[in-house]
């Protein structure tokens, strides 16, 4: 499996998103969270982050713009929105989602704009098996992998005891 890395950052209410304030870090953690991009090949989230937050997940270190990772999302049925950053900017060596079900359309479509899918098997709780997963990310080359996911990713590593190291961010 790979080497696996958990980021997440909550506020004093223990909340990991805000609609009033969405910045929960600083300058100092996005610098190091910058740094754990430049670390890691591969970077996970699900498709409620991307369609969320619309991040860009790549390293914004300069000089070091190059070796932004790999990212990865679960997405059981192909909901990420086709007008995110990362779906905009994806192509084969660079997006990779995992999904479950989805009509042809919505499979040639996320095919046709670059993107790099893998049809996974889901339990009764419309989870992937995250051995799984991880087990086919190391063979596509996946060495490192940091998950900035949301709640429900997170947890899911955190009881299947599966990262490596964990950073906490928490902001006052």
């Amino acid at each position: 499996l790979p080497f696996i890395t958990g980021k997440i950052a909550i506020s004093k209410n223990k909340l990991i998103y805000s609609k009033i304030n969405k910045k929960i870090t600083n300058s100092q953690s996005d610098k190091f969270s910058h740094l754990l991009r430049y670390r890691n090949d591969c970077l996970m989230i699900s498709y409620k982050t991307l369609n969320k937050d619309n991040p860009k997940l790549n390293c914004r270190l300069k000089g070091f713009e190059k070796f932004s990772p790999r990212r990865v999302i679960l997405d059981n049925e192909l909901k990420a929105k086709t007008n995110s950053y990362i779906i905009k900017s994806a192509n084969k060596n660079n997006t990779l989602i995992f999904y479950n079900k989805a009509d042809r359309s919505k499979v040639l479509d996320f095919k046709r704009r670059g993107v790099k899918l893998i049809k996974s098997k889901i339990d009764n709780n419309n989870r992937f098996d995250i051995k799984v997963m991880l087990k086919k990310l190391y063979a596509l080359g996946c060495r490192n992998l940091l998950i900035e996911g949301g709640d429900l990713l997170t947890n899911s590593f955190i009881k299947n005891k599966i990262f490596n190291i964990f950073y906490l961010f928490k902001s006052p």
